[in-house]
């Protein structure tokens, strides 16, 4: 095998390389079972508001044995200026040529291609048996990205303590509130909720195409939570999905004019949906919510053709973060 791997080139992917690489990460991540995997991954990384997904491969002769991609984001500063970044996402290695640096020279290959075309940063919410990698390769720990919770009663809280477990990818259904990928799919409704959007921080560079994407995948079932029938009074993107004994409203975004507004829908919020709590990120303020500061992810960086910004700049949403 030495010998093989020894010969091993290394490229940018391209469009013929899809049916071999979505084989690739099915076998390698275990997603033969599910049936909206290629699908997901073609939203994610085709149809992206920010751009096509860049991507590489490892290759034996014909064969395709690693592959690693970065999901394009956009963020705006706080001088107004828009800033192209990336999100280190899916990578997979062939079983039988693990333990070769595979890994390593495709995202060291990708780190120099994404430099030399002018993207600012790399970012990712990387778990805890895969950041020491990262943190080899030059990527430093930013920050926990804080998050609040509220939980629906003193069974939510226990619920919530005894949920300890990832959740599952996909969401459940619940008729509380619209669908967002219909509702969110007229750019009034969706300029509407962006008038509260967060105007200080680095902020994704949210805007109506970008909230279209980002709630369209189906079995994600985005919902919109409006305050009233003018969105322009305020709503918050959420979906439900399974942690362990518990069910979570997840609050991807929170457009809300002041407090009184978004802790009123959040209490509406578990209310309608049953859920045994809810959680978004930031303090929780402006929800009525409690900070639960060990429970978030680690946010790490890493410069490209700029540096990353310092920790208290970042303004996240769970929905920079929840998914991908």
């Amino acid at each position: 095998m030495s010998e093989r791997v020894l010969s091993l080139t290394y490229r940018a992917a391209g469009p013929a390389d899809g049916p071999a690489v979505a084989d690739l990460l099915r076998t390698s991540l275990g997603k033969q079972d599910d049936p909206h995997y290629e699908a997901f991954l073609a939203w994610k990384h085709q149809q992206n508001a920010f751009g096509v997904s860049p991507a590489w491969v490892a290759l034996d002769e014909d064969r395709v044995v690693g592959y690693r991609t970065f999901l394009r984001w956009r963020f705006v500063d706080d001088a107004g200026r828009v800033l192209r970044a990336v999100r280190a996402v899916d990578t997979a290695t062939d079983p039988a040529y693990r333990g070769q640096g595979i890994f390593r020279r495709l995202t060291i290959e990708a780190v120099a291609d994404l430099t030399r075309s002018g993207d600012a940063f790399v970012f990712n919410t990387p778990n805890d048996q895969s950041r020491p990698g990262y943190l080899s390769m030059g990527w430093s720990i930013v920050r926990r990205v804080p998050v609040a919770v509220l939980p629906r009663g003193v069974e939510g809280v226990r619920r919530m303590r005894s949920a300890r477990v990832p959740a599952q990818l996909w969401s459940q259904d619940t008729g509380a509130g619209l669908p967002a990928a219909e509702a969110l799919r007229d750019p009034d409704v969706a300029t509407a909720l962006l008038a509260h959007a967060p105007r200080s921080g680095l902020r994704t560079d949210r805007t109506p195409e970008y909230l279209a994407w980002r709630t369209a995948f189906g079995p994600l079932r985005y919902r919109v939570l409006l305050a009233d029938a003018d969105p322009a009074a305020g709503g918050l993107i959420f979906r439900l999905r399974r942690r362990g004994p518990a069910v979570e409203a997840t609050i991807v975004e929170a457009f809300v004019p002041d407090r009184r507004t978004g802790a009123a829908l959040t209490r509406r919020l578990l209310r309608e949906t049953g859920a045994d709590y809810a959680i978004a990120a930031g303090s929780g303020v402006g929800l009525g919510m409690v900070p639960a500061p060990r429970l978030g992810p680690v946010l790490t960086a890493r410069p490209l053709a700029a540096t990353p910004p310092a920790a208290d700049h970042w303004q996240l949403a769970l929905a920079d973060v929840e998914l991908f």
